[in-house]
Order: C-alpha cells, then sequence, then structure tokens
C-alpha cells in the first residue's frame, strides 16, 4: 500500500426498517423507562460488525482486542433532516441543552430523532406465564441516519478493507441488527448507497493548508469525547489535552510520524453537564463507566505564531480520520473545525 494514501472513508445511509432500542443505560424518572440514544452511537455500530467479524472468522476481530491498535474507526451515525436530508449536527443552545443543526437548513431541532416509549414483557419459560412486564423508550418512526467508517492503511490496509468489505456486503444484503433484542427481530436497519472514497497525503495537506490561516481554531465536538488526564476524566480540553489529541492522530495515521513541538491555549468553551457512558467491555471487567464531554460542545484555541507544518498536518488527520481523547475507534471524539 502506497504511503501516499492514507485511509479509504466509507461512507452510506442507514434506514430504520422497525423499532430500534439503544440503550443509555439511564433510567427516565417521568416516563418510567429506560433511556434510548435518539441515533446509533458509533460504539454501537463498532460492536455489531465485531460480531459480524467474529462469526465469519476473520482475523481483523483481532483488531478489537484490549491494547490492540484500532485500523477502523466508526462514526456515530448521525441524523439526516428528515425535510432537506442535511446531517443533524448537535450544538449547545445558550440553555445549556444539547440540540441539533441542520447543516443544510440550518433549523435548529430538539431532538435527532422520533422516540417514543415501548412496553415489552418477560416471559417465565419454567412458569409459562408472563413474570414482568418493561419499559423501553426506543426510535419508533422512519428514521435515516449518516454511515461512516475509517479505514486506517497504514498496517495490513489492504486485508483489513477486504475483511471490511466482506461483512459489508453481507449487510447490504441482510441489513444490520443493532441495539436490545436485535436477536429477536428488532433493531433492524438496511444499508445503502455504500461509496468508499481513498483519502490521500494531497487531501490531508490540502486541509491543513486552510487551517494554517487560521490563530485561533474553533473546534465543535460533533460526538461525546472521553478525555483523560492521570486516570480522571476531564469536563474541560484544555490546550495541552488538545494537542496531546492532534500528535495522536499523526502517530496513528501517518507512515512516517516525526515528534513536534506547538504551543496551544484554550481561550473561550461551551459545553453542558457531563455524563457517564459504559462500555461492555468495562462493564464485563466490573469497573465504571466513563465520564463523557458533551457532544455539541465547542472549545475555543489559540495557536502559537510558526507553529510547525506538522501540526496542522496532524489536525487535518484528527478532523478527517481519528477523534480527541480515547476510543476514537468507537466513534468519541469526532470534530469539525469551524
Amino acid at each position: 500500500m502506497s504511503s501516499e494514501n492514507i485511509a479509504v472513508e466509507v461512507t452510506g445511509k442507514l434506514v430504520t426498517q422497525n423499532e430500534v432500542t439503544l440503550s443509555t443505560g439511564e433510567f427516565d424518572r417521568r416516563a418510567h423507562a429506560m433511556r434510548s440514544y435518539g441515533y446509533p452511537p458509533g460504539q454501537a455500530i463498532r460492536g455489531a460488525f465485531g460480531y459480524l467479524f467474529l462469526a465469519a472468522g476473520l482475523p481483523i476481530i483481532k483488531t478489537y482486542e484490549v491494547n490492540a491498535e484500532p485500523v477502523l474507526y466508526f462514526k456515530d451515525a448521525l441524523p439526516y433532516h428528515h425535510r432537506d436530508g442535511g446531517i443533524l449536527y448537535p450544538v449547545i443552545t445558550p440553555e445549556k441543552y444539547v440540540n441539533y443543526q441542520c447543516q443544510e437548513c440550518k433549523e435548529v431541532l430538539r431532538y435527532p430523532s422520533f422516540k417514543s416509549v415501548i412496553t415489552k414483557t418477560r416471559l417465565d419459560r419454567d412458569k409459562g406465564v408472563v413474570s414482568m412486564m418493561w419499559r423501553q423508550e426506543g426510535i419508533t418512526k422512519s428514521a435515516q441516519f449518516r454511515f461512516k467508517v475509517i479505514v486506517k492503511l497504514k498496517r495490513d490496509g489492504e486485508e483489513n478493507l477486504a475483511a471490511l468489505m466482506a461483512v459489508l456486503k453481507f449487510v447490504e444484503e441482510n441489513g444490520l441488527a443493532i441495539g436490545k433484542r436485535s436477536m429477536k427481530g428488532s433493531g433492524r436497519l438496511q444499508l445503502e448507497n455504500l461509496s468508499y472514497k481513498l483519502i490521500t497525503r494531497d487531501d490531508i495537506e490540502d486541509r491543513a493548508a486552510e487551517l494554517r490561516d487560521k490563530e485561533v481554531i474553533k473546534v465543535r465536538l460533533l460526538s461525546e469525547a472521553i478525555v483523560r488526564e492521570k486516570g480522571t476524566n476531564l469536563t474541560i480540553i484544555r490546550g495541552k489535552n488538545f494537542l496531546w489529541s492532534v500528535k495522536n492522530a499523526a502517530k496513528n495515521f501517518n507512515y512516517d510520524y516525526k515528534n513536534f513541538s506547538a504551543e496551544v491555549k484554550l481561550i473561550d468553551y461551551v459545553t453542558t453537564r457531563p455524563y457517564p457512558v459504559g462500555f461492555l467491555d468495562v462493564k464485563l471487567a466490573g469497573g465504571r463507566p466513563e465520564i463523557a464531554i458533551p457532544k455539541g460542545s465547542t472549545f475555543t484555541y489559540k495557536v502559537e505564531r510558526g507553529a510547525p507544518a506538522e501540526f496542522y498536518t496532524a489536525l487535518a488527520l484528527l478532523e478527517r480520520c481519528h477523534g480527541i481523547g480515547n476510543r476514537a475507534s468507537s466513534g468519541k471524539g469526532e470534530i469539525i473545525v469551524e
């Protein structure tokens, strides 16, 4: 694989076929129901593909192991606006709520999709009676979502891309099962309009040239971010934490990474209350949920004059391929530089 090719960007559209329940692990006291995400988060899509890789016996499943170097970076399946098809980006309102703004018409919506409470029953198979009823929030009206995954080409790129393409073909033909009760027919999504785009070094350098003109950089989180420092989850992304993520993106995607120095200072930010986010591997190990910086948050940084070209190249890689903080392969910390 040529060092001029950085990654492959795979995009498509996910369309709901029936109700989708994506539990957040939180209980809504007012609705007396478990809460659900309004669209599939990257970690849920990554998990669903992981099971497919495992069932197919593909070696790429080893990249899912703890401490393994990730090669697939699944992004949150951001919703499309039902009116004009524009992608809905999360924004923080003056009232400190997370809302969603259409990137076409700029309309701001309170909710990314239509959700309602679904009542289900559990069957006691020994007694042959319904043992209890439970209530779960879910996406119950037809909705369409962005599908996006970045395939890193730095190591075993051709093999990993071939494995993903094989599973994507299966998903195109059979749909994607995701969320609660997906083994019983719920949570079916159809994958449509699949396309592949090669991300080259020239693409990254062209974006880096645009960013180089900015002394002040405003970063918007398109997904929640998990940023740690000395084992503690942070609620603000300060300059040194941002710079660490910029360098980390370059280390992961550049063939010939060389360390560089830059001074970045946080000068303004807009965010709201952080919240817990659970992960299956942490749950199985008996650990606590991570504390996430909310999606839609913005952080504005001042970059010193004379910052090296390598900084802006790395920033372009962070925006296009990677993410701020930890668990970027699960869609966390996806950004856009405004």
